[in-house]
């Protein structure tokens, strides 16, 4: 391999590493801040009243997506593929027709949102429930702009220390939520701050966003094949998320239409919570190789293709196992630890959707490349073919399991749509897994599981979990080190994306790896 390969190799490497810092961070931070709001909400309302914030969050999700008009996809394609031409005044142009766009859109699904409230809770019988949507209708469009719009562009222009600050501002606000259940307000309270959370994370990102593109001076429309494809990007990025969350959403609504009462809502959506919770760390670090990626296939440089995608599934992967092993094995002590013992009914849903993270983690980043081509077509293919499958199992678990019945329904979904989104990705590029790192990696985890079992045997009170699950960790990453299924240059690749490598190295050896 020459140096000329190599430099360029380790410097793409190091600029992942530097998005990822800030993207794991930023990741970590909101997913630990919705889950210990999600976990106060929780102690704090009882199953069944959890389960009424869980359906009115489902359906602003819902509303939420219909308002995005697939911009999100759409620009962060369009920010990576023109950064990389650097013709940032094709990029203006988008930018300029799309905030136009999702502003209109998001204005018309908050009036909607607004005028359906009503109908919504007489149907599922619940009169808070209209409240509830109404202040979330408020908050929409503020939300929808800052996730769909400003987020995607940051994202895309590798800029996500932007994207950071920006969901950091929306996590610092909503801490706000515990500080007004200590006061003792009602739940329509709580989900005011949402509101006021969204707003000012809005003006956040807007300023940013004018530091990247303020200084062209006139924008250009780019070129009517570009446009063309731009559209067709946003049209199949739209109708896949679309048609994703109707039946993700289809999933709540039904169980919460069928089961006995709303806490089996709230079973399922705590098992959605601590499953993210699990996949944060390995899903931000894949995420933000996209932007190298499509770079690289933009140039058609697919040796650094490979290079930088077995490393985006080795990292998602091994991050992952660790996770995902010690959760399951401590499932029952970490939801009455957390939550309390009239919650143990999430476990089933968790362990399933576990599997489902794993298996992600490690195909998943492969996918990446559909939308590096800007192929978004084929992921609709997969999306349309998971929507049908999650009904027809949702009509025939939901009825029977409830909440663990829900949760097949989604990782049956994953399933499908990750094996369709395979069978065309080996149309662009070869599928090529570090197998040896990932079966190094189950290993040490089987060991570490087995580790934190015996350990829970000997120390039952709760107090000593946390400790457990740490000494677990480490005896996983020892077993990594001693397996060789990571190196010195790994390491260090982790250091500077939890941006530790300052503490232990210098700038200029960093840039060594």
């Amino acid at each position: 391999m020459s140096d000329e390969f190599t430099g360029e190799l380790n410097e793409e490497r190091i600029k992942v590493a530097s998005n990822s810092s800030y993207s794991f961070i930023g990741s970590i931070i909101n997913y630990f801040t919705s889950f210990f709001i999600g976990l106060f909400l929780a102690r704090f309302l009882g199953p069944v009243n959890f389960g009424v914030y869980s359906l009115a969050i489902t359906l602003w999700a819902l509303f939420l997506t219909i308002s995005s008009i697939g911009i999100n996809g759409s620009l962060q394609y369009a920010a990576s593929r023109y950064k990389a031409r650097d013709d940032r005044p094709a990029l203006k142009w988008v930018f300029r027709h799309y905030l136009l766009l999702i502003t209109i859109t998001s204005i018309s699904m908050s009036v909607a949102m607004l005028v359906l409230a009503g109908p919504i809770a007489s149907f599922y019988h619940e009169p808070v429930l209209r409240g509830l949507l109404i202040i979330l209708a408020v908050g929409l469009t503020f939300y929808s702009l800052v996730s769909s719009f400003y987020q995607s562009l940051f994202t895309g222009y590798q800029l996500q220390k932007y994207r950071f600050l920006v969901n950091a501002t929306l996590d610092l606000m909503r801490v706000g939520q515990i500080l007004v259940l200590y006061l003792g307000l009602s739940l329509l309270g709580v989900i005011s701050v949402y509101d006021i959370a969204y707003f000012i994370a809005f003006i956040v990102a807007f300023f940013l966003a004018r530091r990247i593109l303020n200084d062209v001076k006139e924008a250009r429309e780019p070129v009517k094949a570009e446009t063309k494809e731009l559209k067709s990007y946003s049209l199949f990025t739209y109708s896949g998320s679309l048609i994703s969350i109707f039946y993700s959403s289809f999933i709540v609504l039904i169980l919460g239409f069928i089961a006995p009462n709303l806490s089996f809502v709230g079973f399922y959506r705590i098992g959605l919570v601590l499953s993210g919770l699990v996949s944060a760390p390995g899903g931000a670090i894949a995420m933000s190789f996209f932007p190298s990626i499509t770079k690289m296939f933009e140039k058609k440089n697919y040796d650094h293709l490979y290079r930088l995608m077995k490393d985006s599934i080795r990292f998602s992967s091994l991050i992952t196992i660790p996770l995902v092993f010690g959760a399951a094995v401590a499932v029952n002590p970490l939801i009455r630890l957390f939550y309390h013992q009239e919650f143990l009914g999430s476990a089933g849903p968790f362990l399933i959707l576990m599997i489902g993270v794993l298996l992600s983690s490690v195909l998943s980043p492969l996918t990446t490349v559909l939308s590096a081509a800007g192929k978004q077509k084929y992921y609709m293919y997969s999306t349309v073919s998971g929507a049908v499958i999650g009904i027809i199992l949702s009509i025939t678990l939901i009825p029977r399991f409830f909440s663990t019945g829900a949760a097949l329904v989604s990782l049956g979904v994953t399933v499908v749509t990750i094996l369709i989104n395979l069978y065309f990705t080996r149309k662009f590029i070869e599928i090529r897994l570090p197998v040896g790192a990932i079966v190094k990696g189950v290993i040490a985890g089987l060991l570490m599981a087995g580790f934190i079992l015996l350990l829970l045997i000997n120390f039952t009170r709760l107090i000593y979990l946390p400790f457990i699950l740490i000494a677990g960790l480490i005896l996983y990453i020892f077993l990594l080190y001693i397996f060789r299924a990571i190196n010195k240059a790994d390491i260090m690749f982790v250091l500077m994306v939890t941006r530790l490598d300052r503490i232990f190295k210098s700038s200029k050896a960093s840039k060594k790896i």
